[in-house]
């Protein structure tokens, strides 16, 4: 059985690209921009491509045979990544709003009268951080749903042995 296919590697370099082109079109906080939100496409895109990666990798994890310490292994590992990835999102997201002079509603602000969503904030939603925080959440969420959905299936198993 091949671990990743041809698929699921094609997604992922498809995310990459999303994630530069995200960098690409979102305007430094020291330039002014008066072009609209041209990112907000390349946004979208990057929505739908980590979606599709998601499901891809989803698929993966349920084909593998893992053991329970394997799955507990995942689920510690995910999870450090997972509130690593947060507390660097946050970090990046706060250093952010205050290069551009505060949040939306501050007056000296470069985003000021702008929605939480412009040219100058499409990296608070699509960069590696989230991305990464994506991934883990998968990982995460699969290594636990699998580590009780065994226990599930191993009572109902001893359940049925005790029975006949």
């Amino acid at each position: 059985m091949k671990l990743f296919s041809k698929q699921l590697i094609i997604s992922f370099l498809v995310c990459l690209l999303m994630l530069h082109l995200t960098e690409l079109f979102t305007i430094e906080p020291h330039v002014t921009s008066g072009n609209g939100n041209p990112g907000l496409l390349i946004m979208m895109l990057a929505t739908f491509s980590f979606l599709f990666f998601g499901r891809g990798l989803w698929k993966v994890l349920t084909n593998m045979s893992v053991s329970k310490r394997g799955l507990l292994f995942m689920s510690i590992g995910s999870f450090c990544i997972l509130s690593m990835s947060a507390f660097l999102e946050i970090t990046y997201v706060l250093d952010l709003i205050k290069q551009l002079g505060g949040p939306p509603s501050n007056v000296n602000s470069r985003i000021y009268r702008f929605s939480w969503i412009n040219q100058y904030t499409n990296t608070f939603y699509v960069n590696v951080y989230t991305y990464i925080i994506f991934i883990s959440s998968i990982v995460f969420i699969y290594s636990i749903q699998r580590m009780f959905t065994k226990d599930k299936k191993l009572i109902l198993l001893n359940r049925e042995n005790k029975g006949q």
